[in-house]
């Protein structure tokens, strides 16, 4: 079984359950999904409002982690039985009880672990690992300022910062989003909120500010950066670009950088997306990733998990399990 968009638009008028996972390939594995993620960009591409788009019929599902069941015959039959994490990198769909998948497109991770926490590993925390570490050599006790700090990203960026030694000011929207966050200074977004991020900073300065909302909480941390400091900016939940003052570009050089997901896959060595996944499953199961599970749903009730993913306040992520 697996979830199929059969026509871009509302994703719950368009998509559609199909039995049986397809027909192997040569070069394929057949995974058998234990747990998938109800990711934002899934109703995105599914709607159409994405930057890549898709073609359809479409099998919905960016993230997801399962069992090699299946070994196609120039595949590596080494994947046999092994746990993989599946890359969404938007080639296959992960809402299934298993699913066909080129063995290029999975990684093997550890079988220790939560399925649950795994299963998020494809996007958020690689999010957040490549803002921290692709354009910015970071040391011990240096500044990232980040906004949308109560988002999963954010959340990932804070605790991989903390492992790492660095401090973190998070900028939330509300008052009620900053409740359990653990970055050094938490604030919300309001009054004189630049003045207030300079007077918790003091003559300290952020080497790096991560952006996911392209509001002007940005431009406030922005001005607080080093000279020749970055912005990376990985999502825009208001739709617009960095507002990143013009001053800030111009006359004390800041830098603003894209990550996105997709491109790395495609970029980067085999060896480095092993290492990387590798490197973060490990302290997914160390427990210096976590993230609050709010829901679990069959793939069967895929509409009420998409339903349960956008509601207002929610306190923690939505999945699948077969």
């Amino acid at each position: 079984m697996k979830v199929v968009l059969k026509a871009r638009g509302e994703l719950l008028d368009n998509a559609v359950l199909e039995t049986g996972a397809g027909t192997l390939g040569p070069d394929d594995v057949v995974v058998a999904i234990e747990a998938a993620t109800i990711n934002p960009v899934d109703s995105m591409l599914a709607s159409g409002n994405y930057g890549y788009q898709i073609e359809t019929p479409f099998d919905l599902g960016t993230e997801g982690i399962g069992r090699v069941t299946q070994v196609g015959s120039a595949a590596d039959a080494g994947l046999r039985g092994r746990r993989v994490l599946i890359k969404p990198n938007y080639e296959q769909g992960t809402w299934a009880d298993e699913v066909v998948v080129k063995a290029a497109n999975v990684v093997p991770i550890t079988d220790e672990g939560d399925p649950l926490q795994l299963a998020m590993l494809g996007t958020n925390p690689l999010t957040a690992h490549l803002a921290l570490t692709k354009f910015v050599d970071l040391k011990p006790g240096d500044w990232v300022g980040l906004n949308l700090g109560n988002s999963a990203v954010g959340q990932y960026v804070t605790a991989l910062a903390k492992h790492a030694g660095y401090k973190t000011l998070s900028v939330v929207r509300r008052p009620e989003a900053a409740e359990g966050l653990q970055s050094d200074v938490v604030l919300v977004d309001g009054d004189d909120l630049s003045g207030r991020i300079r007077s918790a900073l003091g003559t300290d300065r952020f080497e790096l500010v991560v952006d996911g909302t392209g509001d002007s909480t940005v431009g406030a941390l922005a001005q607080w950066a080093a000279f020749g400091g970055t912005v990376v900016s990985y999502s825009s939940v208001t739709g617009q670009a960095p507002a990143v003052g013009l001053g800030d570009l111009i006359y004390r050089q800041l830098q603003v950088r894209g990550v996105w997901i997709p491109n790395w896959l495609e970029q980067a060595p085999a060896s480095e997306i092993q290492q990387t996944y590798d490197a973060l499953a490990q302290l997914t199961v160390d427990g210096v990733l976590q993230t609050r599970v709010e829901a679990v749903y069959p793939v069967a009730e895929y509409a009420k998990a998409v339903a349960h993913s956008q509601q207002p306040g929610r306190k923690g992520k939505v999945l699948l399990r077969p």
